[in-house]
């Protein structure tokens, strides 16, 4: 019998004083989010992102819910005032330091420059580390992702290196931020 990953209380982020709350995914929230997806393939495509390859139906959104390929990795949608799905933000431990976590995002395309993503990743640094025990956090970004880059610098992370995917030779910049 397969595993389903039953989340029984959903972890609920909110922060009014930024405009969204960030909610953890069930299986309620996949129309929303493969609303989304297919809706910004192109978008999604743009620097190398694989989220519009993985998700192709609404069947798989949800079985990627259901059955998560890895159960430790909290994901969020991004909500905001007027209770609309605008993105998702997600915490991932590292696999070798479970006080290193990677975040990962994305937004609708018509819903940039409102701040959205800048105040999600804000909200759930301070949850990774105040309610989660991180120590440290970091991002990788696509080299041309500029607007990326720059959300994650105004968030106090630091660059500190670079990675090349061995399969698709794309070149990410490592942006981290430490407990302090």
């Amino acid at each position: 019998m397969e595993k389903v990953l039953v989340i029984s209380k959903p972890i609920e982020i909110p922060a009014p004083h930024f405009g969204i709350t960030l909610r953890q995914f069930t299986i309620d929230d996949a129309p929303h989010i493969f609303i989304l997806i297919n809706n910004n393939r192109e978008h999604f495509e743009q620097f190398g992102d694989t989220t519009s390859e993985k998700y192709k139906t609404l069947t798989e959104v949800g079985e990627s819910i259901l059955h998560p390929k890895n159960e430790e990795r909290l994901r969020f949608g991004i909500w905001n005032e007027k209770q609309e799905f605008v993105g998702s933000i997600n915490l991932t431990p590292d696999e070798k330091n479970k006080q290193r976590g990677e975040i990962g995002y994305y937004l609708s395309p018509h819903h940039t420059g409102k701040g959205h993503m800048l105040n999600s990743l804000l909200t759930l640094t301070a949850h990774a580390f105040t309610k989660q025990g991180y120590e440290e956090l970091y991002g990788k970004v696509h080299e041309d992702n500029i607007a990326s880059q720059k959300v994650l610098m105004k968030a106090g992370f630091k660059e500190t290196g670079e990675e090349i995917d061995e399969k698709t030779k794309i070149r990410s910049i490592i942006f981290t931020l430490m407990r302090s």
